[in-house]
């Protein structure tokens, strides 16, 4: 994967065996490039490239909720260099969405404006309920791939930057589906502005993410589920550091507290040394995890494995439903 760090590279030449999704995340902007092969009569996508940039939208909405001149700025030079890559695409393979942070932002059209000139198809903003629809998609599809169970109802978690899904559904079917408001960039400059990790810290975030879980709790709750699946890079991160400890790559709160503790330890996001914890993970792994803990002890989840696919691989699946995905 390419973290875009300069619009000064070779741009590789796709064709129409190509298939691309663009998300405009709130915290990242990621392109994902995919080639449909027909191997066996079986058609498969499988990955070509990816590029991805931390834009931090999320950060970048002001107490009016506008996007500022930086945040949009920031945002664009990034869809300047997707457009190189898109540009040998056919429209028709190609798929754009937004999600929270520009569903959020006020003057979001100002945005929409420039990018849709830049790009070569217009982009959809999702509604946080299409978000969801779209993830579970995701995980469903991959489960089915991976010969995963998927006949039992499963609850579904994907934490963004500005907002946090919470999915109940049973084989390709979502059952019960919402979009909060909580994510780990804009919980990051609300309660870890100083980049202090205190416990004081964590106990405000904490409650102000379990405040809007505990809003839908109870149906969810009602409804149940045989098993819990995550996705988004603090689940990953939590996942990263189990590998690192050589522990079963399962997410328990006894886990998730401990991860707490060291935090707390480091003091600061700056001096945060967690084994097995990326570098490009730790800005937003306080805000993030604490919405985890909140998540865990809202609906009462016991564990949570780290899901095989989510929006992206919904995006393709939508694209091309008759495919497999192997990325």
């Amino acid at each position: 994967m390419t973290d875009v760090l300069s619009q000064d590279q070779i741009i590789p030449q796709y064709d129409n065996n190509h298939y691309a999704v663009v998300d405009l995340g709130s915290n990242s902007f990621h392109l994902l490039i995919t080639r449909l092969t027909n191997s066996s009569n079986n058609p498969t996508l499988i990955t070509a490239n990816k590029v991805k940039q931390k834009v931090r939208l999320a950060a970048g909405l002001d107490t009016d909720l506008n996007l500022t001149d930086e945040a949009i700025t920031r945002g664009l030079n990034c869809l300047k260099l997707f457009a190189k890559h898109l540009a040998t695409i056919p429209a028709e393979n190609i798929i754009i969405v937004a999600t929270a942070a520009l569903r959020i932002a006020k003057n979001n059209d100002i945005f929409f404006q420039s990018a849709n000139d830049i790009l070569p198809k217009s982009i959809k903003l999702l509604s946080g309920e299409q978000e969801a629809s779209t993830i579970y998609a995701g995980v469903a599809h991959s489960s089915v791939q991976a010969t995963q169970v998927v006949s039992n109802k499963q609850l579904v978690i994907d934490i963004g930057g500005a907002s946090t899904e919470i999915i109940v559904g049973e084989g390709n079917k979502a059952k019960k589906l919402v979009s909060l408001d909580i994510g780990c960039v804009s919980f990051l400059g609300k309660y870890f502005a100083e980049n202090r990790l205190t416990q004081e810290n964590f106990a405000n975030c904490i409650a102000a993410a379990t405040q809007a879980i505990d809003s839908v709790s109870a149906d969810f709750i009602q409804l149940g589920w045989h098993s819990a699946v995550g996705s988004s890079g603090t689940m990953q991160a939590m996942v990263e550091i189990l590998s690192e400890r050589n522990e079963a790559k399962v997410m328990t709160l006894d886990f998730l507290n401990d991860v707490q503790q060291l935090l707390i330890n480091s003091q600061s996001i700056e001096h945060i040394d967690i084994a097995g914890l990326r570098e490009d993970r730790k800005a937003v792994l306080a805000s993030g995890l604490s919405i985890v803990i909140a998540l865990f002890t809202s609906l009462q989840i016991k564990e949570m494995r780290l899901s095989s696919g989510a929006l992206r691989e919904g995006l393709l699946f939508e694209l091309l439903p008759e495919a497999d995905i192997k990325l």
